[in-house]
C-alpha cells in the first residue's frame, strides 16, 4: 500500500510539473533589454481577452475571456505583457485589460457619474469608468492603451471631486496619475467655503484635456484655482455661478493642486453663462479675455497657456 501511495504522489507531481511547464519562465525566450516588475493589482478584461500559456504571440492559447471579468496581474514586461494569476500563471497583453469597467460603476444613479456619461454622450465619445485601487493610481500603461481612441475615461476622487480625461490627441503620459490627495476644507466668517485638494504628485498632460469637476450646491458662486504646475501658485481658472445642484468644472492640460471656493448667492445663472458652463463640462475653455494684451500681461505660467490656447474640439 505505501508503495502504492510512493507512485501515486509521484504520478501526481509529474502531473503538476507537465502542467506547469509552459508558464515556466526558464523556458521562454524574451527580446533583448526586455524588463519584469512584480506587481499586485486588479484588473479587468476587455471583451475578447487572449490569454496565452507564455509571453509571446507564439505560445499556446489557453483562452479568450469576456469583458468585465476580474483577474490578478502579478506582474509586467517591459515589453508590453502582464503575468496575471486566475488560478494558473498565464498572460495577457496589456491592452487587453484595464482598470476600468462597468463592473466598477457600483451605483449607476450616481450623480457625478451620470453627468460625466451623459457629456460623453453629446460629444460622441465611448464612456469609460475608471476603478481606482486603494492607492488610487492610474497605471500609465492603462492610461495609455486609450490613447488615440474618442473616449472619455472617468475617475471619481471624492462624494464632491471627480476628473474626466478626454482623449484629444496621440500623446502619452510618462508617469502614472496619483489621484491621492490630502483634503482641507474650512468655512470663513462671512460663509465662504474653501477647499483645497493637494495631490501626492503632479503629472503634466501633454495634449490630453482633465476636466475637474465639482459638486456643489444650490445657487453658489464657485471659483476653480488650480495651482500652475512649474510655478505652484493658484490661479483662478474662472467662476461659475451654479444653480439647481450643478456642476462646477475646471478643464485643464495637468493633474495638480486645486483649490475651490464657494459661497451661496441669490441670483439664478443667465444664458451666457449657462453656454460657458455647458462649454467647461465638454473641457473647452472658454475664451472670454483671448486678447493678445491678456497673452501678454497675464499669462505666463505653464498652466495659463496650455490651458487657454489648446484646441479643445476634437
Amino acid at each position: 500500500m505505501r508503495k502504492f501511495l510512493k507512485k501515486k504522489s509521484a504520478a501526481l507531481l509529474m502531473a503538476v510539473a507537465v502542467l506547469l511547464t509552459p508558464v515556466n519562465m526558464d523556458m521562454v525566450t524574451y527580446a533583448k533589454g526586455t524588463q519584469f516588475t512584480a506587481m499586485q493589482d486588479v484588473y479587468y478584461t476587455k471583451d475578447n481577452c487572449v490569454v496565452y500559456a507564455e509571453p509571446t504571440y507564439t505560445s499556446t492559447v489557453l483562452t479568450t475571456l469576456g469583458a468585465n471579468l476580474p483577474v490578478k496581474v502579478i506582474g509586467a514586461y517591459s515589453n508590453g505583457w502582464y503575468r496575471i494569476d486566475i488560478g494558473v500563471i498565464c498572460y495577457v497583453k496589456m491592452d487587453s485589460v484595464t482598470s476600468a469597467g462597468a463592473i466598477g460603476i457600483k451605483n449607476n444613479e450616481d450623480r457625478q457619474i451620470a453627468e460625466a456619461q451623459r457629456t460623453a454622450a453629446e460629444l460622441g465619445y465611448e464612456f469609460v469608468y475608471l476603478t481606482l485601487n486603494k492607492q488610487k493610481v492610474i497605471k500609465k500603461d492603462i492610461y495609455n492603451s486609450y490613447v488615440g481612441k474618442k473616449v472619455i475615461l472617468y475617475a471619481k476622487i471624492d462624494d464632491e471631486l471627480g476628473v474626466s480625461f478626454k482623449m484629444l490627441y496621440e500623446d502619452k503620459i510618462k508617469d502614472d496619475i496619483d489621484l491621492k490627495v490630502t483634503k482641507n476644507a474650512s468655512v470663513d466668517d462671512a460663509g465662504v467655503r474653501t477647499v483645497q485638494y493637494l495631490f501626492n504628485s503632479h503629472v503634466e498632460l501633454k495634449g490630453q484635456i482633465a476636466i475637474f469637476q465639482f459638486k456643489t450646491g444650490y445657487d453658489k458662486e464657485v471659483a476653480i484655482y488650480p495651482s500652475d504646475i512649474e510655478t505652484g501658485d493658484f490661479e483662478l481658472m474662472n467662476t461659475y455661478y451654479t444653480e439647481f445642484g450643478e456642476f462646477a468644472y475646471a478643464p485643464v492640460t495637468q493633474v495638480a493642486d486645486i483649490m475651490i471656493t464657494e459661497v451661496e448667492i441669490p441670483n439664478s445663472l443667465t444664458d451666457n453663462q449657462r453656454a460657458i458652463m455647458a462649454d467647461h463640462r465638454k473641457g473647452i475653455k472658454y475664451q472670454s479675455d483671448d486678447e493678445k494684451d491678456y497673452r501678454n500681461s497675464v499669462v505666463k505660467g505653464k498652466l495659463r497657456k496650455d490651458t487657454e490656447y489648446v484646441d479643445y474640439e476634437y
